[in-house]
């Protein structure tokens, strides 16, 4: 597994992704870009062999960054949707922003696919066997809501928030 350095720019990107921060919209979408791509600074993946793939929706904008840097291939899937389906690159790297129980990933994340999100339970990252590469890792469990403040372990939900939509 691959966390990324807390450089001083680092912090503060966590700081603006952060539940209780109360940031909504286009700032928090800049965040996960930002961050998506300084991951991918971490990654050695061939442009012309290589797919990312945002999961629906709240892995879009971290799945944006990576391609950004990358210059690689870019699908989106959405698990609501039906089955996912492996795109034809050797490379492969499912996007998350959050990843709480990893049920979603863990559905289609077969051994020669790689994950990055931008936070993981630390519970679940000790259970991926794929590479993973995560902005950072949370003891937390937490459920998103639909709230505007987060009050114990039930806070705004990432994605509501991305798309300005709390």
């Amino acid at each position: 597994m691959y966390e990324l350095k807390k450089t001083d720019r680092v912090k503060q990107l966590i700081e603006i992704t952060k539940s209780n921060s109360g940031i909504t919209g286009p700032e928090l979408a800049k965040a996960h870009i930002e961050l998506g791509s300084l991951l991918a600074e971490e990654m050695n993946y061939p442009a012309d062999d290589t797919t990312v793939v945002a999961i629906l929706r709240g892995g879009i904008f971290l799945a944006q960054g990576i391609y950004f840097t990358l210059g690689c291939k870019f699908e989106i899937y959405d698990p609501k949707s039906g089955p996912f389906v492996r795109p034809n690159t050797k490379h492969v790297i499912v996007v998350d922003s959050v990843i709480n129980s990893g049920k979603t990933i863990f559905d289609i994340a077969t051994p020669d696919i790689d994950i990055a999100c931008g936070v993981i339970n630390a519970n679940t990252a000790s259970s991926v066997k794929n590479n993973l590469y995560a902005v950072r890792v949370s003891e937390n469990s937490f459920v998103g809501s639909n709230v505007k403040k987060q009050h114990g372990n039930i806070g705004p939900d990432t994605t509501m928030r991305l798309f300005n939509l709390l």
